[in-house]
């Protein structure tokens, strides 16, 4: 593999970290796992609250994904 290669493998990691998806994720958390050692969450809780931020922050990360691909190909059905 040439170093091009590699160089925009570390510029999609940068990309990635720097992402506000990744913040939102690890904020809730660590928010939470605090909370739950704090004994102000219950597991249930805990397991809702992580599983539902982190299942609507793909979800709309996919959802933009095909608006993209839609805008992409110019077609009038575009998501917004």
């Amino acid at each position: 593999m040439d170093k091009q290669y590699w160089i925009r493998v570390g510029k999609k990691l940068v990309e990635n970290l720097l992402s506000i998806k990744v913040w939102v994720i690890f904020i809730f958390l660590i928010v939470s796992t605090k909370l739950l050692m704090m004994g102000l969450l219950t597991a249930v809780v805990w397991g809702s609250v992580n599983g539902g931020v982190i299942s609507s922050v793909l979800a709309v990360r996919e959802a933009m994904k095909v608006a993209k691909i839609k805008s992409d190909d110019d077609t009038e059905d575009m998501m917004v």
